[in-house]
């Protein structure tokens, strides 16, 4: 499953850490484990036009693996009808006594019978129900659209990861439990696209209902019920059939008339499978594979076996209207979901407590299988970005570790967060690069082979990974499992603290602690961590496998490096491969601002992204001093490279944040106009034909850094670029640049400028434009504006879909700092309401999440003990992990003001003062050269 709030967000909410009596605590939500199935027949009557309730019939052979007198399943939101038994011995006498449906979060179905069922015999148990269609996007539901000429047409699909198969149909609703599945759907004439993840069979066996057409469908292979999936609907298609790049039948189904959205989804989907099929050895298992997508999704998409469902914005693209970003995601999501054919589906986790088998593998390899395909997009070099943002996820002390054990419906989708996805991703890339890509593969190979059709645990990878290992001429000190132990089950992330002995040394001495956001909180995790340098008279940055390795619990590491006394500086972790920070000795800090200053192209781009990056984040946090920061900061204004100044836009985010309303802040924004004008006047608003693609998401940094911090030119052009827009509709700008537009024309509060956007909103069937409106529409500084467009996360009428309703709230927290205490008052009001208006089980806990990045004062932090004490009774696991996030770094950003707000303050104070005197000696000596031109 691809969650789409991580785009921007990277991360819903970290799951609370449970108690080390979980499993005593939490052990009864877990299936016992004394039978398990092997055959699912499931029929389901379904009529989109009827939005209520379904009605369906299941019949499951099951093994029991004990004797017993007891069939335990899951259940949820559904009235049992009726119930048979039936054992392989006597086929025609039932055996049902009687069930019970827990009316907790359990949701166990409990069968019991008139005689024991003995062990290793198999049974058939029949059962017809009644079920209710989800109200939150996860079981089976009902979503709908507006079609031209028709108007409001409803369809039927499913989201049953992770626990909403149950939902859908009874069954055995963890991961481990897989069978064979035969499914048949009767549905009305008027909706003919009917899909799920098997082609339709020609043995057709079930009888016919008067009024539906049945569709028959063949047996999957052996998968878990999570991955089955549903659509009824009216929908069109394209397909490969004219043209086979990928020898699968391969077709993407969406709302009738975009069909000419769905061609890159096409063309990419293919091209990207035929990628993934040579990298992993391994052929897709199944008969066909389609692509859906659908107007209200509540992930991203999700990777059910043959139909992998999308939310429109994760899959069409609209020429001139889909900006550079989301074709980008687009690629990436196709891509994530293509991975889970082999890491979810063909090999799952035993239980959602190991969710970053499936979710790190499908993060790692979305950037990575996607920049098999298009490697001018640097997908790979990007990612560096994703993992300097999931630094800030994982910097508090709550934060849960990778593997993490689970039980509870709650507990279990709050797993599906930063760590599960970019955090897990970031260790793996960590693993390839130790391990070398060539092992990594290979041992991901025999995995694969190993494992198929099974449910997992780590050390199921472990072992194959080794194994590959011990077969290649590559040695590590330590065991694969014994260097992944403390990665996964430790929340976290290192910081190394590196010096050299003296200046003449040739050894350097480097220690590992835990980072965290709040300094005044400590811990003793600790790490296998693998290290490798570069030196400054030698600076090739191309070999990433360790050169040596810290251990945990151990004293610092004295590492000897021949030529180091030589060296002006060095840099410890080349290329950011490993998941962690470093901190220099003061003398490697001032050489590296130095040689970025004079020859930064010396320094591999992505250790200058990293420089940046862990520079700011350790001022931040009292480990160095932002004098040091800043100085590195110079130099940016001669980086020409994307990958660096998306560092430097997240540490100028920051510094936007705790700067606003000082002292300090008009200079911090001529500082940042400053470093930014070469590009400004290199970029533009005009996009070139044959400019890198990264060129434009380097423009939206610099074109909104240079509008939102004062740049009169850049705020005057944007006005005239949305007054012509206004004045001529039809005549659309880039893509790319409408977001920097229409804030700027909103800034200023422009009663018109917001009714024009938001009626385009309303009047848009793109998602893509849509999503454009509704993140521009939360700029407005008119105070009555805002509180309308905050107001329509609670409206009952309001025009956007529920899925899109937090961004509402996360666009206007990101907005400005008036936007943000806005929003923050807002959701201390009317949180309970927010509750059942936004997106499934997730958009609170992202809503939740933007404060942790954006509240800083004291008044934020009493702010937000009313809203614990207010609402802590209705609170998901996810977002009381939220919660301790917030909190955590709000004590980091008040201790920032009282710690560094002086230091930054000083710095600009004499960055400017020299420039002036630098200035008034220039203007002399030029006056001076004029009297003496005159006087000659």
């Amino acid at each position: 499953m691809y969650s789409l709030f991580l785009l921007t967000l990277l991360g819903t909410a970290l799951a609370v850490p449970l108690n080390t009596n979980t499993s005593a605590q939490y052990g009864h939500y877990r299936l016992p484990g004394e039978s398990h199935p092997t055959l699912y027949d499931v029929r389901l009557i379904i009529d989109p036009g009827k939005t209520d309730t379904f009605n369906g019939t299941v019949t499951i052979r099951i093994i029991p693996d004990i004797n017993t007198q007891e069939i335990v399943l899951q259940a949820m939101e559904m009235t049992i009808e009726s119930v048979e038994v039936f054992t392989e011995v006597n086929p025609t006498v039932d055996i049902f006594d009687s069930f019970t449906l827990a009316t907790d979060d359990t949701h166990f179905l409990r069968l019991r019978m008139t005689q024991q069922l003995v062990a290793l015999q198999p049974i058939t148990v029949n059962i017809v129900y009644v079920s209710k269609y989800a109200e939150n996007m996860f079981g089976l539901y009902v979503s709908t659209f507006q079609q031209p000429g028709v108007g409001q047409v409803n369809l039927v699909t499913s989201q049953l990861q992770p626990t909403f198969g149950r939902r859908a149909f009874p069954c055995y609703d963890e991961p481990k439990y897989k069978a064979v599945f035969r499914t048949t759907i009767y549905a009305p004439p008027a909706y003919p696209v009917v899909r799920t993840n098997m082609p339709v069979r020609t043995d057709l066996s079930k009888p016919a209902i008067p009024g539906f057409v049945k569709f028959e469908f063949q047996d999957t292979v052996v998968q878990s019920s999570y991955l089955l999936a549903f659509l009824v609907s009216n929908f069109g298609h394209v397909s490969n059939e004219a043209n086979e790049i990928y020898n699968v039948p391969f077709r993407v189904y969406s709302r009738p008339g975009t069909q000419n959205t769905a061609a890159f989804a096409l063309d990419f989907g293919q091209r990207n499978m035929l990628a993934l099929e040579q990298y992993t050895q391994f052929r897709y298992a199944l008969p066909k594979l389609d692509k859906v997508a659908v107007p209200d999704f509540a992930a991203g998409a999700m990777e059910n076996w043959g139909l992998v469902i999308y939310r429109e914005i994760a899959l069409l693209v609209t020429e001139g209207v889909t900006t550079t970003s989301a074709r980008q995601s687009i690629a990436i999501i196709i891509c994530h979901e293509n991975m889970h054919m082999w890491f979810g589906n063909e090999v799952s986790p035993q239980s959602w407590t190991y969710t970053w088998l499936n979710e790190g593998f499908a993060n790692f390899f979305e950037n990575f299988g996607t920049e098999m395909v298009l490697p001018e997009w640097r997908i790979m070099d990007q990612y560096v970005l994703l993992v300097q943002g999931v630094f800030q996820n994982d910097a508090v002390l709550s934060v849960n570790p990778m593997t993490h054990p689970v039980y509870t419906p709650s507990q279990i989708i709050g797993t599906f967060n930063a760590v599960a996805y970019q955090k897990s991703g970031s260790v793996i890339r960590m693993m390839q690069h130790f391990l070398t890509p060539e092992v990594f593969r290979r041992g991901l190979v025999l995995y694969l082979v190993a494992n198929s059709r099974t449910a997992v645990t780590p050390p199921n990878l472990y072992v194959s990974l080794q194994q590959a290992l011990d077969e290649s001429s590559h040695r590590l000190p330590f065991p694969v499992a014994t260097i992944m132990e403390r990665w996964t089950t430790q929340g976290g992330f290192p910081v190394l603290s590196v010096e050299r002995q003296a200046a003449t040394a040739q050894s350097i001495s480097i220690a590992q602690r835990r980072y965290l956001t709040d300094p005044a909180l400590s811990s003793s995790e600790q790490w296998h961590v693998p290290v490798n340098w570069v030196l400054s008279t030698n600076p090739n940055f191309n070999d990433t496998s360790a050169q040596a390795w810290l251990q945990p619990n151990s004293p610092a590491l004295a590492v000897d490096i021949p030529g180091l006394s030589d060296a002006e500086w060095y840099i410890i972790n080349k290329q950011q491969t490993g998941y962690y920070r470093v901190n220099y000795d003061l003398r490697n800090w001032r050489a590296l601002a130095n040689a970025l200053q004079t020859s930064h192209e010396v320094i591999h781009l992505l250790n200058r992204a990293q420089i940046v990056d862990d520079s700011f984040n350790l001022a931040r946090t009292g480990r160095l001093d932002y004098e040091f920061a800043l100085d590195v900061s110079r130099y940016l204004v001669n980086e020409s490279d994307y990958i660096p100044w998306g560092s430097a836009n997240n540490a100028f985010a920051y510094l936007d944040v705790v700067l606003s309303g000082t002292d300090a802040y008009p200079h911090f924004q001529e500082y940042v106009r400053e470093l930014s004008a070469p590009l400004y006047q290199r970029l533009g608003f005009v996009a070139q034909a044959d400019e890198e693609h990264v060129t434009a998401f380097h423009r939206n940094i610099v074109l909104n850094l240079n509008c939102r911090h004062g740049n009169a030119h850049c705020v005057n052009q944007s006005q005239e670029l949305l007054q012509q827009f206004r004045n001529n509709p039809n005549q659309r700008l880039n893509p790319d640049i409408q977001t920097v537009v229409f804030c700027s024309g909103l800034r200023g509060g422009d009663v018109d400028n917001f009714n024009f956007l938001w009626e385009r909103y309303r009047a848009s069937q793109d998602s893509s434009e849509q999503s454009i409106l509704l993140n521009s529409l939360a700029c407005t500084s008119n105070p009555n504006l805002r509180n309308f467009f905050l107001n329509q996360v609670v409206n009952s009428t309001t025009p956007v879909r529920e899925q899109d309703r937090h961004t509402i709230v996360v666009a206007t927290i990101n907005s400005s700092p008036e936007g943000m205490e806005a929003a923050l008052d807002f959701v201390l009001e009317h949180f309970a309401s927010i509750q059942n208006r936004v997106q499934g089980l997730t958009g609170t806990a992202n809503i939740l999440n933007a404060f942790a990045r954006r509240l800083t004062t004291s008044a934020h932090s009493q702010k937000i003990n009313t809203f614990v004490s207010r609402y802590q009774n209705i609170f998901s696991a996810s977002e009381l992990a939220a919660v301790g996030s917030i909190r955590e770094n709000l004590a980091s950003s008040i201790a920032w003001s009282q710690n560094n707000y002086q230091t930054v303050r000083n710095w600009f104070d004499a960055y400017y003062r020299s420039s002036a005197i630098a200035v008034t000696s220039s203007f002399i000596i030029f006056i001076s050269f004029l009297v003496t031109i005159i006087n000659q």
